[in-house]
């Protein structure tokens, strides 16, 4: 178990004062680094070894608020090996009366850069599971994204094109994991700013890298039990030589007094 106090910076807010989705997915990652930098190695020294983690799945819930402009919070994470491949690694948000303000979990996979395919963390990265044996173990189920339905139960809502900029990519050369999520707030209805994310799930099935350019469409799920929430299925391809390549696909619950 890791934790970290920090204070949201001017700089991380957007309009509502409050933190943006890219600023807050940032400070996770960074806990997570330096939660296994003791360990592990800092992101060079592990690429130096020649490996590198690759993100799979992902989900956010606002259970309160978001953390707002000058606020200091605490950042909470822990880890844990799944069964096969992938690790997973849990992430809370909260403030000094120790309310929880959001959660998150992730699924991880180590990639063998050379060879370019997965390998089990727990062979090749024995030291960084050595301390994790007391944490409370993790959930390894994930909130499954919906498949559209071809019966018109949906309205297609919005499509927008993001051409990868050199500033979205990582160490690795490949787009930021948080520069996703940005987009699918790009991507959505203007109107649904006024409100904000309650939940938002991700799965990632290949990295893009920098002249690619991302479709992504927005496809609101209609109807709802309840006229207070909307939800959105958003998919994300790559344009190819062929045909589309599907990136990545996520999901996302909108309703009034929850925003990023």
């Amino acid at each position: 178990m890791y934790k970290q106090n920090v204070t949201v910076m001017p700089s991380e807010v957007g309009c509502t004062n409050e933190i943006k989705i890219r600023a807050l997915l940032n400070r996770l990652q960074d806990a997570a680094g330096l939660a296994v930098a003791n360990v592990e190695g800092s992101p060079d020294e592990l690429m130096r070894r020649g490996y590198g983690w690759v993100l799979l799945k992902y989900e956010l819930k606002v259970e309160k608020r978001l953390p707002g402009m000058g606020e200091t919070v605490t950042l909470e994470t822990r880890h844990t090996p799944g069964n096969g491949f992938y690790t997973l690694r849990v992430f809370r948000v909260f403030d000094e009366a120790n309310e929880t303000l959001v959660l998150a979990k992730t699924s991880w996979v180590l990639i063998d850069l050379a060879a370019g395919r997965p390998v089990r963390a727990t062979q090749h990265l024995p030291e960084v599971f050595s301390q994790v044996a007391g944490d409370p173990p993790i959930d390894e189920e994930f909130v499954p994204i919906p498949k559209l339905s071809p019966s018109g139960e949906q309205e297609q809502k919005h499509e927008k094109a993001f051409p990868v900029r050199f500033h979205d990519l990582d160490s690795n050369g490949h787009v930021n994991n948080a520069a996703y999520f940005e987009w699918v707030w790009e991507a959505t209805p203007l109107d649904l700013m006024d409100w904000g994310i309650r939940e938002i799930y991700a799965e990632f099935r290949v990295s893009v890298k920098f002249g690619e350019t991302v479709r992504v469409r927005a496809t609101e799920q209609v109807p709802l039990e309840t006229r207070n929430e909307r939800f959105f299925v958003y998919d994300m391809i790559v344009d190819g030589d062929q045909k589309a390549r599907p990136v990545a696909r996520f999901a996302a619950l909108w309703a009034p007094g929850a925003r990023v």
